[in-house]
């Protein structure tokens, strides 16, 4: 509460009040501020200023608010409340994190701190803390009740109980029935137990009731990709479009599937229709440029992604851009200069790391035979079946037949390497998913540690010297290519080590002279002039695990056969 009876100071504050009660955001600040001037000791005052800045998109304005209020009064929950809400904003978790609990430290009733911190908790893949927030925890109000419910919810979504998870969903929904969050997230969990019809439903209202949402528009239209709905695919931008005219965000994120689509041109046209409402603007900018290179309009792409590096010089994803281009340029010195300096901003980059690699290989100096060693750091493993079984065929085949109900959709995710065939969803290898796959990530854990264990000593080396005490995984999951599938050349930007475990294959895998179906190391996912691209072949045997850098160029050699080749693949990443 204020501490003063000055008249102006209570104007103030009555003015700011019924600005904030009309939304009203600027007037909201000007008010604050003017009380700020006539009470500058007062914390209730900076608080409030915090929330409206907030509510105004500037979030590192807020927390400056924030961290007055908590240093005027060191014993503020709601100071720290507001420094988490502001960090969180800001995709600051860490220090979230620590204003929620120094909050709840404060008052350890303090239920929206709680929800916070869950939330936080959720954000960084800790499940099991959210729920053990949230245990026993009652609400006052139907609209609290509902965020735990959904806090709950997307905690079991994290730990592959889609059941669990969907029964929360429901009853958040229940409590309050406009909920877009849970409706959006109570398809999500209909969509991993297979009930793509009901996902479809909720999501098409999802984008009805919210045309804004950009991520339910992304999340349908991947669904509609996968289930072949090439009718409505993209449909729900056009149509959120017209009632929301000039939003450039939803041309942005159209355009960004087109381009996965292979819709080139259309893409490029929307880009460039975009950067005029948005002059300059670098996401538009690196749209363009995808878009270019893939119409092979090179020169035109290298001046899209410059122009975006004046604006952001240090973005990773431009900085990679920029090198590929310049390598299909055939300008392997300038895809060096911009690759190192992805690399200063990200050290183990792994696309960063390949397209070092990549205009090394071009310049023909040898750099790049240190940096990939396809002899030695691609390795080969002929796994020993899980306890239980006598062989790994039998172990293999009982694993394919059951992955075979996880493989439901008509075609590949837009955004894979894969082309003509299915992947599974969610973390394949999460303990507990199934007896199958329990045992077979003790067989694949033994493998990766081996692995380690034979590669030599490189503190300095961007692929050794990121050893760590154990091993843990990025993600995992199974693909299954039909006839004539393959998988594009492609790196795995978020591994250490990659893999490809073979548990179906077809025939034709047996002919050494063609290779069909075989993998393949070192040709880059598009052409930068080299003769002889393939630096390495494997050939697959059920029961084999190959292991490789995650940023080494792999892909598939194309096969013809009735039958499927069904895989299991994971990056490992060190842990701690």
């Amino acid at each position: 509460m204020t501490t003063s009876l000055n008249p102006q100071l209570v104007t103030a504050m009555q003015q700011a009040g019924m600005a904030m009660g009309r939304g009203q955001w600027p007037q909201a600040e000007y008010h604050y501020r003017q009380a700020i001037m006539l009470a500058p000791a007062d914390p209730v005052l900076p608080i409030g200023l915090g929330h409206v800045l907030r509510q105004m998109q500037r979030p590192a304005e807020a927390k400056a608010q924030f961290t007055i209020a908590a240093r005027l009064a060191p014993g503020s929950a709601d100071a720290r409340y507001g420094l988490g809400l502001a960090c969180q904003d800001m995709m600051d978790m860490a220090g979230a994190e620590d204003a929620y609990r120094a909050a709840l430290a404060r008052n350890s009733g303090m239920l929206p701190a709680a929800l916070g911190l869950a939330t936080v908790c959720n954000y960084t893949n800790r499940p099991d803390e959210t729920l053990a927030l949230l245990e026993n925890v009652s609400a006052p109000d139907a609209r609290v009740g509902a965020a735990i419910e959904q806090a709950r919810g997307t905690a079991y979504i994290l730990k592959e109980q889609h059941e669990a998870a969907l029964a929360r969903f429901e009853r958040a929904l229940a409590l309050e029935p406009r909920y877009a969050e849970a409706a959006h997230s109570r398809a999500i969990a209909q969509q991993y137990l297979g009930r793509e019809e009901e996902a479809l439903a909720g999501l098409r209202q999802v984008v009805k009731d919210n045309p804004a949402n950009l991520m339910a528009h992304h999340n349908l239209n991947q669904l509609l990709y996968r289930l072949r709905r090439d009718d409505e695919f993209l449909r729900s931008y056009d149509e959120a479009a017209a009632k929301l005219p000039g939003m450039p965000h939803l041309a942005l994120a159209k355009a960004a599937l087109l381009v996965r689509s292979e819709r080139h041109a259309e893409a490029l046209a929307l880009f460039e229709q975009t950067l005029k409402q948005t002059p300059g603007d670098p996401m538009v900018l690196q749209g363009m440029a995808v878009a270019q290179l893939k119409l092979q309009q090179v020169d035109a792409a290298i001046a899209s992604y410059e122009a975006g590096l004046k604006r952001l010089p240090q973005d990773v994803n431009m900085l990679t851009g920029v090198a590929a281009a310049y390598l299909i340029a055939r300008e392997p010195k300038k895809a060096e200069a911009a690759a190192q300096r992805a690399l200063q901003v990200a050290p183990v980059d792994q696309t960063g790391l390949c397209l070092l690699g990549t205009a090394w290989r071009l310049m023909e100096e040898g750099r790049e035979h240190d940096l990939l060693r396809y002899d030695d750091f691609i390795q080969v493993f002929d796994l020993e079946p899980p306890p239980g079984f006598s062989d790994m065929a039998a172990f293999c085949g009982e694993l394919d037949q059951w992955l075979g109900t996880q493989h439901r959709d008509e075609r590949e995710h837009i955004d894979q390497s894969l082309r003509g065939g299915t992947q599974t969803a969610g973390d394949l290898l999460r303990p507990g998913r199934h007896v199958l796959l329990d045992g077979l990530r003790q067989r694949i854990e033994e493998a990766v540690r081996l692995y380690i264990s034979r590669l030599p000593q490189g503190p300095r080396h961007p692929f050794l010297g990121r050893r760590g005490r154990d091993i843990g995984f990025a993600g995992s999951w199974s693909s299954r290519l039909k006839d004539r599938g393959f998988h594009a050349n492609h790196i795995h930007p978020a591994g250490w080590i990659s893999s490809a475990l073979y548990l179906a294959l077809p025939e034709t895998v047996e002919n050494t002279s063609t290779q069909e179906g075989w993998i393949k190391f070192g040709e880059p996912g598009y052409d930068v002039g080299l003769k002889d691209p393939v630096r390495r072949t494997v050939q697959p045997r059920v029961g084999r695990l190959v292991l490789f850098p995650s940023y080494t160029w792999h892909g598939t050699i194309p096969f013809h056969a009735p039958q499927d080749r069904t895989t299991i693949a994971f990056d490992a990443v060190p842990a701690a």
